[in-house]
């Protein structure tokens, strides 16, 4: 099952920062979308009603607020990068 990074984008400066939380969806987006987006497509899994209304961090200015948009919340594929030391 694919793994989706959660980053959202902060009210405070406006940028983009993680929520060091990783989520499973079958069938999620091949590429960084919004959650909005991909609710139009898909039924809401039951981990991502856990991220509306969270507590994020502003890593720039140091402000908490909650998420308040399905907008500002971003589903990113998780890509695993193997390193070996062979050539």
């Amino acid at each position: 099952m694919p793994a989706y990074e959660i980053y959202f984008h902060c009210n405070e400066c406006d940028r983009e920062h993680p929520i060091h939380v990783r989520i499973h969806i079958n069938d999620g987006p091949e590429y960084k979308d919004t959650l909005a987006a991909f609710l139009l497509r898909h039924s809401v899994p039951p981990q991502v009603t856990a991220l509306r209304g969270r507590k994020v961090f502003c890593l720039r200015t140091g402000k908490i607020f909650r998420l308040e948009s399905d907008g500002q919340i971003f589903l990113v594929p998780f890509v695993v990068q193997s390193i070996t030391g062979e050539k």
